[in-house]
C-alpha cells in the first residue's frame, strides 16, 4: 500500500479523496460557499471533487490543479493528494488502451 493510502485511507468511508476533503472542510467549520471564495473554484467544481466525480470536469491538469489547490486551503497534504490523483487518471487512461486489432 502506497504511503498516501496508509495515511488517509486508515478510515476511509468510500474509495477516493473526495470524504477527506469533505471531511477536512466540515471538520473546520467551512461552507462549500467559503470554500468557493477562499480557492476560486466553482462551487460545482467542489462538489465534484467531494464526490470523487471528475466525469464531467475539465482536462485533467486541471483537476489535479483544483485538488492541490483545495487540499492545501484545507490545510491537507495538496501535493500528494494531486498525485494521487495523476496516478488514478493514468491507470485510467493506460486501461482505456487495447490492442489496435487482435492477432
Amino acid at each position: 500500500m502506497r504511503e498516501i493510502d496508509r495515511h488517509y485511507a486508515q478510515e476511509a468511508e468510500r474509495p477516493g479523496i473526495g470524504h477527506l476533503l469533505e471531511r477536512a472542510r466540515l471538520n473546520r467549520g467551512v461552507s462549500l460557499e467559503q470554500a468557493v471564495q477562499a480557492t476560486k473554484i466553482r462551487r460545482e467544481y467542489l462538489e465534484k471533487l467531494e464526490s470523487d466525480d471528475h466525469s464531467t470536469m475539465p482536462e485533467p491538469i486541471y483537476v489535479r490543479g483544483f485538488v492541490k489547490a483545495y487540499a492545501n486551503y484545507l490545510d491537507l497534504d495538496g501535493d500528494r493528494l494531486a498525485a494521487q490523483i495523476r496516478f488514478w487518471q493514468e491507470r485510467r487512461r493506460k486501461a482505456r488502451r487495447g490492442p489496435l486489432w487482435d492477432l
